[in-house]
C-alpha cells in the first residue's frame, strides 16, 4: 500500500505577477493549456508535468476535497495594488512528494505571505508540519507536543 501526504498551502500573490508566472499557475490550478516553458519544477524527473493543483474531487486518501481557488483579493494596499490569494488542497502520492514541493517552492517564490502558509499531513503517521514561509525560502517544521497541551473542548 502507498502512502500519501496531504497538502495544504494558502498564500498571497502580488497584483503585478508576470504572465509567465500567471498562466503557468493558472495551469497548475486546471485553468488553463500547459504554457512553455514549464518553470515550476524539474519535471524531467519525473517523466511528464502534470496538474498538481487542479482539484474538484474527492481527496483520495484523506477526508475532504482536494481542491485550489486563485482570486483577487478584495482589499487594495496603500500602493493600490490588489493582491491574488492563492489556496489550494492536494493529496500528494510518495513518488510525487519531490515535484510537488518543487512546484511549492516555485509558488513561495512568487508569494508575498510571511510565516504559516499550509500544513503536510502523512497518511502513515498522526504528525503534521508546517509550512513557513521566510526571506530565504521556506521550512518544513514539525508539530510536537511539549508538555500538557493546552485544549478546548466543544460539545
Amino acid at each position: 500500500m502507498s502512502d500519501y501526504y496531504d497538502l495544504f498551502l494558502t498564500v498571497e500573490l502580488p497584483a503585478d505577477l508576470p504572465e509567465p508566472a500567471m498562466r503557468e499557475l493558472r495551469w497548475l490550478l486546471g485553468e488553463a493549456e500547459a504554457p512553455t516553458p514549464l518553470t515550476s519544477a524539474d519535471w524531467e524527473s519525473w517523466g511528464y508535468p502534470w496538474q498538481v493543483f487542479d482539484g474538484g474531487v474527492p481527496s483520495h486518501a484523506f477526508d475532504g476535497v482536494d481542491g485550489s481557488s486563485l482570486l483577487r483579493m478584495d482589499r487594495t494596499y496603500a500602493d493600490g495594488s490588489t493582491p491574488w490569494a492563492l489556496t489550494a488542497r492536494t493529496c500528494v502520492h510518495e513518488d510525487e512528494f519531490g515535484v510537488v514541493m518543487e512546484v511549492v517552492e516555485w509558488v513561495l517564490k512568487l508569494a508575498t505571505t510571511r510565516g504559516w502558509v499550509g500544513f503536510l499531513r502523512y497518511s502513515g503517521s498522526d504528525g503534521v508540519q508546517h509550512l513557513l514561509r521566510h526571506e530565504d525560502g521556506f521550512d518544513v517544521v514539525d508539530v510536537r507536543a511539549t508538555g500538557r497541551p493546552d485544549r478546548v473542548t466543544f460539545e
